[in-house]
């Protein structure tokens, strides 16, 4: 049978974007052709009835989803939900309303029931007074079968026999999962460019959209992160496969890194704290424990040693994320030097975290009035007024910290990421062009001594080779050494 498939790609990608190039095209022609042998119709008659019925659609798209998926694929993305963004986001929110987590090409359900198990480690019973879980995909078969909540072990290649046994039974040769975990997942059928998302899709905390875009061109994918920005909360994140952070690096939001990974931001307020922290391994035997309860102030006014060891032990203690202790630290050496300029500036950083601006920006000026060169209070400066959206601002700050230290390649990527932002290309090129220039020379001086940006090199490097990438400009090592770099 001489069957043209172009008809049938343009109509499926327009009515829910996926996407069928020579990679894929065999496995179209197999579903259509099972259809309509199925049918009894030729290529003609199937296309008009494919047009006309909504349910003859659907079992086309049931057979074109692959479906790969197991229990805590990517488990390392889990973690960092529960160890890091969901503590963060439930105080903020003080949890007088659950937060919402969709999972949005669920599959056979292994995704979201992932993460209600994850959660329920770390969280207990208060799973279903904190969190409302829903879990939405196009192919109707898998959703059904999703509810039923019942895996062969080939869903189980990631997941401990102890996680196994607390949440799972037995029954027909398979494994079933409680009803308890079950009943918090809420499954709706959805199309990513439907113009009315299904219910479910609405003020979302935390979305997971993981090995989805893989189906999507680069326009459609556009178009499908717009609707997933407009589902979010104004400060929710999205979380993709680890493999597609690029492809979905298109400035639909804001791409952070935490922990050695990246999600994006809808709208931030403020970039969160990012200070790594050792995680147990990546084989996912949980349970998770719980974090240790903060010890008392480590150092009262009556002993307080010198100067230096009194900020080393603030900056230790930001690395760990003991935010309260030290402050409570800085506070007490400020009570006797109130100048210190290092206990002034780690202060206003950690009030930046919490959203204290005003109280952040005055430490900070109060340390360039006795040292108009400080690095470190011209780059938190600079940073005050990019997270305000005070764009033009920022960028002064920042021209000043790199005029005074041009090897600060942090000041460097901030401007080149408000000018990319401002669609300033040549000088959003520039200042990329210039970190990946200090960053290939192995520049460790940057002029900050008291502030802890979470900036890792690899990562930064990485995006900055991105970025000239998408802008029109070669990269890597080799393209760099090629380059003439000018100074700012």
């Amino acid at each position: 049978m001489n069957l043209d498939p172009e008809p049938f790609k343009i109509l499926i990608r327009n009515r829910c974007g996926l996407c069928f190039e020579t990679a894929n095209e065999e496995n179209l022609l197999h579903a259509l052709n099972e259809r309509m042998q199925s049918l009894g119709m030729g290529p003609d008659g199937y296309f008009v009835r494919l047009n006309a019925s909504e349910t003859e659609f659907q079992q086309l798209v049931n057979r074109l989803t692959i479906n790969e998926t197991y229990f805590f694929r990517e488990p390392e993305q889990i973690r960092l939900l529960v160890e890091h963004l969901v503590p963060r986001l439930l105080a903020r929110g003080s949890g007088l309303q659950p937060l919402r987590i969709l999972s949005v090409g669920c599959s056979s359900g292994e995704e979201p029931y992932s993460l209600v198990m994850a959660l329920m480690e770390r969280y207990g019973e208060s799973v279903s007074r904190l969190f409302t879980f829903a879990a939405c995909d196009i192919d109707s078969a898998v959703l059904d079968k999703a509810r039923r909540g019942c895996y062969s072990e080939f869903s189980f290649r990631s997941l401990s026999p102890e996680l196994r046994a607390r949440y799972f039974r037995q029954e027909n040769g398979g494994w079933c999962l409680e009803e308890r975990i079950r009943r918090l997942v809420d499954f709706q059928e959805c199309n990513l460019l439907s113009e009315e998302p299904a219910r479910v899709m609405r003020g979302v905390d935390v979305l997971f959209f993981r090995n989805v875009s893989i189906y999507f061109d680069p326009p459609t994918r556009r178009l499908v992160l717009d609707r997933l920005a407009a589902m979010l909360q104004p400060e929710g994140i999205l979380i993709v496969g680890a493999s597609e952070t690029l492809a979905n690096d298109l400035g639909v939001l804001h791409l952070l890194e935490e922990a050695g990974l990246f999600y994006f931001v809808r709208n931030p307020l403020v970039r969160d704290p990012v200070a790594p922290l050792p995680w147990p391994g990546r084989d996912c035997s949980l349970p998770m424990t719980e974090p240790e309860a903060p010890s008392p102030a480590l150092v009262s006014p009556a002993r307080l040693p010198d100067a230096d060891f009194d900020v080393q032990q603030a900056q230790q203690l930001v690395q760990e994320k003991r935010h309260d202790e030290a402050l409570r630290l800085l506070d007490t050496y400020l009570a006797i030097a109130p100048e210190h300029a290092g206990a002034m500036l780690i202060k206003a950083h950690l009030l930046v975290w919490r959203k204290e601006f005003a109280a952040a920006e005055a430490l900070a000026r109060r340390v360039l009035e006795s040292d108009s060169r400080s690095i470190d209070a011209l780059v938190l400066l600079g940073l005050l007024a990019k997270w305000r959206q005070q764009n033009d601002v920022a960028i002064d700050w920042f021209k000043q910290a790199v005029y005074w230290c041009h090897h600060c390649w942090p000041a460097h990527y901030y401007l080149a990421d408000i000018y990319r932002s401002g669609n300033e290309i040549e000088r959003a090129l520039h200042s990329y062009r210039v970190v990946m220039q200090l960053l290939n020379d192995g520049t460790t001086e940057t002029g900050l001594h008291h502030l802890a940006l979470g900036l890792p090199v690899a990562e930064i490097r990485f995006l900055c080779e991105h970025q000239l990438s998408r802008l029109g400009m070669p990269t890597g090592r080799g393209a760099a050494a090629r380059q003439s770099w000018p100074s700012t």
